[in-house]
């Protein structure tokens, strides 16, 4: 008997021994369940400016960790070896359990888990047991996503996830050429999540050989009209299958002004040299330093989310 999968837009229906677009989800003696379920491809502790989160928690470290898997084949992937499955099908990795994880955050002095690098959708179940127990320990959950929920996933994972940074990587045609997928579930997602006043960052990783002026518009009007406040334009450098030139520093900061109009309050360049510290959207007071450079630090009166010069309330969670 035929079953069907609800972890992502997918939806892949699957027979006894058969998985899905991702290669972890497959069906097993009528069940279908996550190959290789608490074995990790990755664990390490990492700034959360990294994941990129530059409105969460500024200044704090994040356990980040992923099981392998992907639903989407970006040939442009900067993790492909973890997420596409001729790598990582392989790879035995290592088991660890979700009390273990939640202990090691602690003693790392870590506020939050990250579930990070490969696309956390396909292992939401893992997922969502280490962040249940996370979050009953006091600590934070973000999950870095392709955003390609169903809307079951979106349902489940919303109550246990505290901040989300989505890529949306172009219109729906690069969609289909590039990625095997589609944008409209990422749209979808992202709409569902600011209407739910989830903490939420976006990031699209400008291929100066694909984003032209006209698609960044289009993104950023799509974008501000579901009330996005945080946006990072990230620099691409080809990874994977992609041989399409790396973007330049100048086309990056071209297109970060061409954006500038839309109504997104915080524009940041990713994988850039330029300067990534924040400013009142009102009054243009720095409230947040340069995050290129450590210790970060913040103006203080962002512990009640305002700027201290004007009182504008700046968009984010911040250290309490």
């Amino acid at each position: 008997m035929k079953s069907r999968c609800d972890f992502c837009y997918h939806h892949c229906t699957l027979d006894e021994g058969q998985s899905g677009i991702c290669s972890v989800r497959t069906l097993e003696q009528g069940r279908i369940v996550t190959k290789a379920y608490g074995h990790l491809a990755a664990l390490a502790v990492d700034p959360v400016e990294k994941k990129p989160l530059y409105h969460f928690l500024p200044g704090s470290k994040t356990l980040s960790l992923a099981m392998p898997g992907c639903n989407l084949a970006c040939d442009f992937c900067q993790n492909y070896t973890i997420s596409q499955s001729s790598y990582h099908q392989h790879q035995a990795g290592e088991a660890i359990d979700t009390a273990a994880l939640v202990s090691l955050a602690v003693e790392r002095n870590c506020p939050s888990i990250s579930f990070t690098y490969s696309e956390p959708l396909v292992w939401q179940d893992y997922m969502l047991e280490v962040a249940s127990l996370a979050k009953s320990k006091g600590l934070s959950t973000i999950m870095v996503t392709n955003g390609t929920f169903s809307e079951e996933a979106l349902e489940r994972i919303f109550p246990l996830i505290d901040a989300c940074n989505i890529d949306l990587k172009g219109d729906e045609s690069f969609y289909r050429r590039r990625c095997n997928g589609s944008a409209k579930p990422v749209l979808d997602a992202i709409e569902y999540l600011v209407g739910k006043k989830a903490h939420v960052e976006v990031t699209t990783m400008v291929m100066e050989s694909e984003h032209d002026e006209a698609h960044i518009r289009a993104l950023a009007g799509q974008l501000a009209g579901r009330g996005v406040q945080v946006w990072h334009l990230s620099r691409y450098f080809p990874r994977y299958l992609a041989t399409d030139p790396a973007t330049s520093e100048s086309y990056l900061q071209q297109m970060i002004n061409t954006v500038s109009s839309f109504g997104i309050d915080y524009v940041y360049a990713g994988n850039s040299e330029q300067k990534q510290a924040t400013f009142c959207p009102r009054c243009h007071a720095q409230v947040v330093s340069d995050r290129r450079h450590a210790p970060i630090r913040y103006d203080k009166t962002l512990k009640e989310g305002r700027c201290s010069a004007c009182n504008q309330e700046i968009y984010g969670r911040w250290p309490s």
